[in-house]
């Protein structure tokens, strides 16, 4: 459980456009947080995917 908490606090920390609301709407959904990144970011898709899967990675 440690872990999850860990990813939670590092996505909200690196995407902090990112409201708890749209995060937790996405609700374990990868894919629905990648366009959410690139959304409120602004990132491309590949970018997106390479911040995301890193700090999935490092939890």
């Amino acid at each position: 459980m440690a872990d999850v908490e860990k990813t939670r606090a590092a996505l909200r920390a690196k995407f902090d456009k990112i409201t708890p609301e749209e995060f937790k709407n996405t609700a374990g959904n990868r894919d629905a947080l990648y366009k959410l990144v690139v959304e409120k970011h602004g990132l491309s898709e590949e970018e997106a995917k390479k911040e995301v899967d890193a700090i999935f990675a490092s939890a």
